[in-house]
C-alpha cells in the first residue's frame, strides 16, 4: 500500500524522511502506510514521541511501529530521532535559499518578528524567579489555571497539557462556577495551591481581583502575560512576559504559547520519572475510550 500524498518522482522540497519512506515502494500494509503518513506529517514533533505514543496515535500496536522503523532502516525510534536531528543540521548548513526567501514579503516579516519574540523567551527563563516558580508549580498539591475572553482557549490548552505531565490540574472558570473550588475545606486545609493566570491586552477586568483573592488564601500565583502589563508585578514575583505586538491586525499568541510549552517542559523536568510514567499510562486510557 503506498504512502499517501507522495509521488514516484523525487520532490526536491520533500524532507529526507519523506523521501526515505517513499522509497519503500507501494507494498506497504495498511498499518505501515498509516505509520508512514503519520511520521511524515508529524516529523517536526517526533522528538517528543515514544513508540507507545506513536502506536496510540496511529491505531496500531507498538511492535508494529518498531518493525516498520526497522524495515525503513532505522535503529528503532532513537535512531530515527538521531537521523532527523542530523538532517536538520545539514539542511540549515546547505539550503540557505529557503530562509532567504522567507525574508521577502509582509508575511515573512511577521514570521521573523514572531520568531524574534519566541527567542526572547530565553531572557524570561533566566530570571531569578523562574526556577522558584517552576518548583512551586511542580510541588503544589493542586494547580489552577485560568484565562479569559480571547486567551481562555490558550489557558484551557495549557491546563490539559500540563495535566499530562503532573496531576491535580484544574481549569478555573470563575464565570461558570463562581470560585466554588476555593471554598475552605478542612480536609484539604494544608494543601499547597498554585494559580496560573494567562492574560494579555486588553486585560480582563476580573484578572487582578482573582489574583489578589488567591494570594489572600495563601495560594501562590504565576502570571504569563504580555510586555505591556504593569499590574502583575505588584501582585506576585512570578511574572513572565512575552511580546505579542507584531505590527499585525491582531496580537500574536505564538510567543505566549511557546512560553507555556517551556513551562510544561520545565515542570516535567522537576520529576521526569513521574512525567514519563504519566505519559506511558495515558495511551491505554485513550484507547479504552475508542475515540481514535
Amino acid at each position: 500500500m503506498p504512502v499517501p500524498d507522495t509521488t514516484p518522482d523525487a520532490n526536491p522540497e520533500e524532507s529526507p524522511l519523506a523521501a526515505r519512506l517513499r522509497a519503500l515502494g507501494d507494498d506497504l500494509t495498511k498499518s505501515e502506510a498509516m505509520i508512514a503518513r503519520w511520521l511524515v506529517v508529524n516529523q517536526a514533533t517526533l522528538g517528543l514521541e515514544t513508540g507507545a505514543s506513536i502506536a496510540a496515535k496511529t491505531g496500531v500496536s507498538e511492535i508494529t511501529v518498531s518493525r516498520f522503523l526497522r524495515r525503513a532502516g532505522f535503529r528503532g525510534l532513537a535512531g530515527l530521532k538521531e537521523e532527523l536531528k542530523l538532517s536538520r543540521i545539514h539542511h540549515l548548513a546547505t539550503a540557505p535559499d529557503y530562509y532567504l526567501r522567507l525574508i521577502d514579503g509582509g508575511i515573512s516579516a511577521f514570521l521573523r518578528r514572531d520568531a524574534e519574540a519566541i527567542l526572547a523567551i530565553a531572557e524570561e527563563v533566566e530570571k531569578p524567579a523562574w526556577q522558584e516558580a517552576v518548583r512551586t508549580l511542580a510541588a503544589a498539591d493542586e494547580v489552577y489555571v485560568t484565562g479569559f475572553q480571547t486567551v481562555r482557549g490558550l489557558a484551557e490548552d495549557f491546563a490539559r497539557r500540563l495535566g499530562i505531565v503532573r496531576g491535580s490540574i484544574r481549569f478555573l472558570s470563575p464565570h461558570d462556577d463562581g470560585l466554588v473550588e476555593w471554598i475552605p475545606s478542612e480536609r484539604r486545609r494544608d494543601e499547597r495551591r498554585c494559580l496560573v493566570l494567562i492574560d494579555m491586552v486588553p486585560y480582563a477586568r476580573e484578572a487582578q481581583p482573582i489574583v489578589r483573592r488567591a494570594r489572600e488564601a495563601g495560594t501562590e500565583v504565576v502570571i504569563v502575560t504580555d510586555m505591556l502589563n504593569t499590574w502583575a508585578a505588584a501582585e506576585t514575583p512570578f511574572v513572565f512576559h512575552v511580546s505579542t505586538k507584531m505590527d499585525a491586525f491582531l496580537e500574536s499568541t505564538g510567543p505566549m504559547t511557546t512560553l507555556m510549552n517551556v513551562i510544561i517542559q520545565a515542570v516535567a523536568n522537576e520529576d521526569p520519572e513521574r512525567a514519563h510514567r504519566r505519559i506511558r499510562d495515558w495511551p491505554p486510557l485513550i484507547a479504552a475510550l475508542g475515540l481514535y
